[in-house]
């Protein structure tokens, strides 16, 4: 009819192998009229399949599947030309998981934490140019901002990178002070060296960051 104006509907296509959460997402989206959930898949294989035969203009991506690192994947997908906008929705908070996806062509960054307002508006934000974030995510991106301002991995002596390996192969303080004929209260202050030198804030970033580049056993 003459004067309309023919809106948009915002097609995603939604890689997550958690069954509840993928059903939650797909049920918030679902009630949504300007989006549509046009495609699931529950493997990264499966996920790029699904982007080559359907065009998606959004992609929701888990960084934890079972065949692929999400991050890997990320670059598979924003290597392609006219790529659709990836945003990453995952448990992972950290900063150096945000960062690296930021860098690999993430277009946002979701905890699922969110609720269902912020994962909506976080597809329509990316659909005009923005960058969605969810509070913990914009905590780990700063974070991994001020560690790329500051001295990082190369500022650590062997033996803090000997104790990062063990924290990663999941070793405590004792079993790691053991290993490496140390005091636990030595394994404490190498503990809180990496960390400051890295920009992390827990035990948990520290082994996240350490299974990222490998360097578990």
């Amino acid at each position: 009819m003459a004067g309309m104006i023919a809106s948009h509907t915002t097609r995603v296509v939604l890689v997550e192998d958690h069954p509840v959460m993928r059903a939650g997402v797909r049920s918030v989206l679902g009630r949504t009229p300007d989006i549509e959930v046009v495609g699931e898949a529950t493997t990264g294989e499966r996920g790029v399949d699904l982007m080559r035969r359907l065009q998606p203009d959004v992609v929701i991506l888990d960084i934890g599947l079972p065949d692929i690192d999400g991050i890997e994947l990320l670059k598979v997908i924003a290597a392609k030309p006219g790529c659709a906008r990836v945003i990453i929705y995952s448990c992972q908070c950290d900063g150096m998981s945000v960062g690296l996806a930021m860098e690999s062509g993430a277009s946002g960054y979701l905890t699922k934490s969110v609720g269902p307002h912020e994962l909506v508006d976080a597809v329509r934000r990316v659909m005009q140019g923005q960058i969605p974030l969810s509070p913990e995510a914009s905590t780990g991106l700063m974070s991994a901002m001020r560690s790329a301002a500051h001295p990082g991995t190369d500022s650590l002596t062997d033996r803090e990178r000997e104790v990062w390996r063990s924290l990663a192969d999941g070793l405590s303080n004792a079993e790691i002070g053991r290993a490496l004929f140390i005091s636990e209260h030595t394994v404490k202050f190498h503990v809180h060296n990496l960390l400051q030198k890295l920009g992390l804030h827990s035990r948990a970033e520290a082994i996240c960051a350490a299974h990222r580049r490998g360097m578990h056993s």
